[in-house]
């Protein structure tokens, strides 16, 4: 793309640009530091907006933004003003899957590798958009449109995106979107894949286990359902897939259960599949309950309770698109490897459903076990990602005196 070259080969020769993208390179050492303060930090699910929200809030005013804020739900965010009003939205989720009782220590491998349960997902996110606002602001670039910058809560599992879903609530002037998140080096993400979840719930009389054998057993219903579940073969023609990932119930070996519950998550890349696949899991459960029912007449019956949540919309980005395109073409300019990656399920689902140009951009550089308490990240040129986010967001947003806006 003609207009693509031009727009990089412009940034790149603005003296203010390649002053900022020196200024990241040599910003590394500060990155590393926040990034090792910030992940001893707990962000577990739910806690964010008393623990994390606040330390991120003080680190984006500390950076430079302006008209810090957090929202009603937690979210932090401030801005760099642009003469448009329009925005070019920047976050990483805050959040992470561990909870607050799990410890968080940090150790560094001899190779410099660095290890502690949500240091990749998502801190590390945290710490390089930290690093690109500060370069921003000592370096004078001014964007033709506002950018925001800032942090999401509710990204992870149980925390139901509402973090995101309020942004798409209440941000109704936006020009594009880049969630923030780790993933495969510096790879991009523009693909959506849908998401439902529900938690069933079965409940019975309860008893004792010989004085009222004869009563229906809620878990003996729910290991039936997921018999059937597992043996379901979703369609081939689009990826789609279920998984019961918790189980719970029962109040001791010898007590028949007054209640068993499952968490299901379903995903697909297409909706319409989902929503079957979403049918027959639920026929799976009704007949299951109606099993265990017809085995013991003589007792009060089973009841469900089915409580849907983590809806969560699918959808992609066009690859030829100029938000795909640019972040191609900024992670060239510094001459960092970045390919598309598969669909996934994140913060990105939702502005990409909506029809705003949106991606999900790893910016950090390598990583693994993510979500284990071995999560670990390396560090090193680590600042190039940073670089090409950089370029890619004025690519979006615009440079004053440089460039107009992509979109």
């Amino acid at each position: 793309m003609k207009k693509m070259e031009a727009v990089m080969e412009a940034l790149l020769a603005d003296e203010r640009v390649r002053k900022a993208l020196a200024f990241l390179r040599d910003d590394e050492d500060r990155k590393r530091a926040d990034l090792k303060e910030m992940v001893l930090v707990s962000g577990a699910p739910h806690t964010e907006p008393e623990i994390r929200s606040p330390m991120f809030l003080g680190r984006l005013e500390a950076a430079g933004l302006g008209d810090c804020f957090t929202d009603e739900v937690g979210n932090v965010f401030g801005f760099v003003r642009g003469r448009e009003t329009e925005r070019v939205l920047v976050e990483a989720h805050m959040d992470t899957v561990f909870g607050k009782n799990v410890p968080l220590s940090l150790t560094e491998d001899e190779d410099g590798v660095l290890r502690c349960p949500g240091i990749a997902d998502n801190t590390a996110s945290m710490a390089t958009e930290l690093s690109v606002v500060r370069a921003i602001r000592a370096c004078g670039l001014s964007p033709v449109k506002t950018l925001m910058f800032g942090g999401t809560v509710g990204e992870e599992a149980p925390g139901e995106a509402r973090g995101v879903r309020h942004l798409m609530e209440t941000q109704k002037n936006l020009a594009a979107y880049l969630c923030l998140d780790s993933g495969h080096d510096f790879d991009i993400i523009r693909g959506a894949v849908s998401c439902k979840r529900h938690e069933i719930t079965l409940k019975g009389p309860g008893g004792h286990s010989w004085n009222n054998w004869g009563r229906v057993n809620p878990v003996h219903a729910l290991g039936r359902a997921i018999a059937m579940i597992a043996d379901i073969e979703p369609e081939q023609h689009v990826k789609t897939t279920y998984n019961v990932g918790l189980v719970a119930g029962g109040t001791s070996v010898n007590s028949i259960a007054s209640q068993a519950s499952m968490h299901v998550d379903i995903r697909s890349l297409d909706d319409v599949e989902k929503a079957r696949l979403e049918a027959r899991i639920l026929d799976c459960v009704k007949r299951a309950v109606d099993e265990e029912n017809r085995r013991h007449p003589g007792s009060a019956p089973l009841t469900v309770v089915d409580r849907p949540y983590g809806d969560k919309p699918g959808g992609s980005v066009p690859e030829d698109s100029l938000i795909v395109q640019a972040a191609l073409a900024s992670a060239r300019a510094v001459e960092v490897e970045r390919h598309i990656c598969p669909p996934s399920s994140t913060n990105a689902n939702f502005p990409i459903s909506a029809g705003i140009p949106a991606l999900c951009v790893n910016s950090n550089g390598r990583c693994g076990n993510m979500h284990s308490p071995d999560e670990w990240y390396d560090p090193q040129d680590s600042w190039k990602g940073a670089q090409a986010l950089l370029l890619l967001i004025f690519a979006l947003a615009g440079l004053e005196g440089a460039t107009e806006p992509l979109l």
